[in-house]
């Protein structure tokens, strides 16, 4: 489930002062964009039908999302997380699966180009170099370490292999092949544009696992 979120600071300290999607976590004393990224997570989590009281969200050591059910014996789902913030807007994934699951969303950015070299290694930054090659690959491999992390290197131990025919002006979804220490997996990778913000929105689940769509822009009560 994918949301963009805009709020003010009144609803969102109110939020953090009563939230009780997060019970482990201090999300009054996050800054603010801190307590909007949770804030959008929780409803996200509403939107698929999740309610707070029945499903808590909390992180291990390595800072990996889990579901706790408090009230069920049923079995935990795998959970990912992902967000985006800028300013009062948050974008943010949530994905839920039976078995490990990673998921990234991003913005198109003019940064990107000057810290792509953190995950992908050289041969793929020749072959890649526009801002939406690398803005897909940077969602992939996030994607690939959140599933299948954390003992996984970006450069050495991942790979995105891009289809001949893509096309990134095109809203639609691909099914990307991605390497994890040679072992070959099925993403998939969409872009939509922001509701709120007009930007170029990337969005990546796997490995096998349906496609998700941005919805519209809402605000959580």
């Amino acid at each position: 489930m994918a949301v963009a979120v805009q709020t003010n600071s009144v609803d969102l300290k109110h939020w953090a002062k009563n939230q009780i999607r997060f019970p482990k976590r201090d999300v009054v004393c996050m800054p603010a964009h801190r307590q909007l990224e949770h804030f959008s997570v929780d409803h996200a989590l509403q939107r698929l039908g999740l309610e707070a009281a029945d499903v808590h969200v909390v992180h291990d050591d390595n800072l990996k999302p889990h579901i706790e059910r408090p009230n069920s014996t049923a079995i935990h789902q795998a959970i990912s997380i992902a967000h985006q913030t800028d300013g009062d807007v948050c974008h943010a994934l949530v994905a839920l699966g039976s078995s490990p699951i990673g998921c990234d969303i991003e913005c198109e950015r003019i940064s990107l180009p000057q810290i792509a070299h953190r995950v992908m290694s050289t041969e793929e930054g020749d072959e890649h170099s526009s801002l939406a090659q690398l803005c897909a690959i940077w969602t992939v491999k996030e994607s690939m370490f959140k599933a299948l992390g954390p003992q996984l290197d970006f450069r050495r131990d991942l790979r995105v292999i891009l289809p001949p025919d893509w096309n990134p002006d095109i809203e639609t979804t691909w099914t990307i092949e991605g390497l994890v220490r040679g072992h070959r997996y099925a993403w998939e990778i969409w872009n939509r544009v922001s509701p709120i913000t007009n930007a170029r929105i990337w969005m990546c689940c796997g490995p096998m696992i349906e496609p998700l769509t941005l919805g519209d822009s809402d605000t959580p009560k």
